[in-house]
């Protein structure tokens, strides 16, 4: 019995031991894996990578924004309804929807700016009682109203009549700048985030001691980050519109270039 206890200690010790080492090499895995890039430009810091027969490299991070003031705005507009049944609860949808739809047409709103993006009908559960029982019927219906900024000032009156004609969900409206308009300036973005991606990697060549010879790879994103305004969808007593007034939208271009240097 005493053999056997001081087998079963050995063998704990050792498990133990095992499972030290096993921890500091994971602890050292995960910290030779992570790499912070922080540069005083507060952009990825660059990196000089490349050994043996491979080409070093340099792999940097340039950025070009701009801020526009927003030529275009969406807001989602929904209605909820339920019923004892899917029929009943799409039934009463329908005419709310109707009305809803009908408020912004008289807004002269057309076709190309009032879609509809979701509609579904699904049952209603109760899992109160331990076990989930269907209760009811839920139907939702959304639609976007996607308005051009000749039409900014209708916003107010767009939330404002789609509350009173039934609606009940009203997502905030989302500033951005048009497609047609990014694209019109993707190419001085580009050009400009280029630039600076190189004036990055020459310093940091310079402070190495080597040139740039050429590039190896490059990775472009052109990105704009909207202006969210989150209005209130219920009328003031005094009959108020909703304000509504557009910010700024920022749009930038990033490139990733990876340089060989020697």
């Amino acid at each position: 019995m005493l053999e056997r206890r001081m087998e079963c200690v050995s063998a704990t010790g050792s498990f133990e031991k095992v499972m030290a080492v096993a921890m500091v090499v994971a602890v050292a895995v995960v910290l030779a894996s992570t790499v912070v890039l922080v540069s005083a430009l507060n952009v990825r810091q660059s990196q000089v990578t490349g050994t043996g027969s491979e080409p070093r490299r340099i792999l940097v991070t340039g950025i070009a924004t701009v801020t526009l003031v927003p030529d275009e705005a969406r807001l989602m507009i929904g209605v909820v309804t339920k019923g004892e049944t899917a029929g009943e609860a799409s039934m009463k949808n329908a005419e709310v929807m109707s009305k809803v739809i009908e408020a912004l047409r008289g807004l002269g709103l057309t076709d190309r700016e009032v879609q509809t993006k979701w509609l579904s009908v699904n049952a209603d559960h109760d899992c109160s009682g331990g076990r989930c029982v269907v209760v009811g019927y839920v139907a939702t219906n959304a639609i976007e109203v996607k308005l051009r900024s000749e039409k900014f000032q209708v916003i107010s009156e767009v939330i404002d009549r789609s509350v009173a004609a039934g609606a009940n969900i009203v997502q905030g409206v989302l500033f951005t700048v048009s497609e047609e308009r990014r694209r019109s300036m993707e190419e001085d973005l580009l050009k400009a985030a280029m630039a600076d991606a190189k004036r990055k990697a020459q310093r940091a060549a310079e402070e190495l001691g080597a040139s740039i010879r050429g590039v190896l790879s490059v990775d472009l994103t052109v990105e704009q980050a909207p202006y969210p305004i989150m209005p209130t969808v219920l009328r003031a007593e005094s009959g108020a519109s909703t304000p509504v007034v557009p910010g700024e939208v920022t749009v930038t271009a990033r490139v990733q270039v990876s340089f060989e240097i020697g």
